[in-house]
């Protein structure tokens, strides 16, 4: 399956979603941007540096267009309700939630979509670092890691291509019970990068011997 490219609906064209979807495409992947807002500002942007290259339509566009993988990268606090509102829609594809529910008890969204997209393969990746980690994320020649969990089948070696095509390297830490872990490495990035004021652009290497 890891062979071939998959086709991605991207919900979201901010920050998050414009620098990885941006990535994908210039990777060679199709990619299809929902938004809430066709001829806004970051859909706009889009289409000045991606031409005909940019496919933006409404979160149904994106969604009805077939996609095998969804990177959800809408602010957290819509997560739920889209979620709920296109339920049939993202049951049984490959969900990446890449969304911070900043505030919340728990800022990953795996609860609702379990609860609505039982069938689908859930994956949390994307959310441990600022944008500007996805748009250039190698340090001094160095290649950042990016740390993802979700289900060890045949949908985790796609998921593994598409943070390599991003420039990062894949650093699995298990089933989706690990998404906890994963959230906390956010929490570990967020205290350095904002709280001691390390600066925005800081990632995470695993070194081994």
């Amino acid at each position: 399956m890891a062979t071939e490219k998959p086709t991605i609906a991207v919900l979201g064209a901010g920050n998050i979603g414009g620098s990885i979807g941006r990535k994908w495409i210039n990777a060679g992947y199709e990619v299809i941007f929902g938004v809430n807002d066709v001829n806004g500002k970051n859909a706009q942007a889009l289409r000045g540096e991606l031409g005909d290259r940019a496919q933006i339509g409404t979160i149904a566009d994106a969604l009805n267009s077939n996609p095998a993988v969804v990177l959800m990268a809408i602010p957290g606090t819509a997560m739920e309700p889209t979620i709920a509102q296109y339920a049939s829609q993202l049951d049984g594809r490959i969900i990446i939630d890449s969304a911070n529910r900043m505030g919340a008890s728990t800022m990953n969204s795996f609860a609702a979509l379990q609860q609505h997209t039982p069938n689908a393969h859930i994956y949390r990746a994307f959310n441990t670092y600022g944008f500007e980690n996805f748009a250039n994320p190698e340090f001094h020649g160095v290649q950042a890691d990016l740390f993802y969990c979700g289900p060890d089948d045949d949908s985790r070696p796609i998921v593994e291509q598409l943070i390599s095509a991003v420039g990062l390297r894949p650093v699995y830490l298990g089933g989706v019970s690990q998404v906890g872990i994963v959230d906390g490495i956010t929490g570990i990035w967020f205290a350095l990068a904002i709280g001691q004021k390390k600066g925005r652009h800081l990632a995470f290497k695993v070194l081994e011997r």
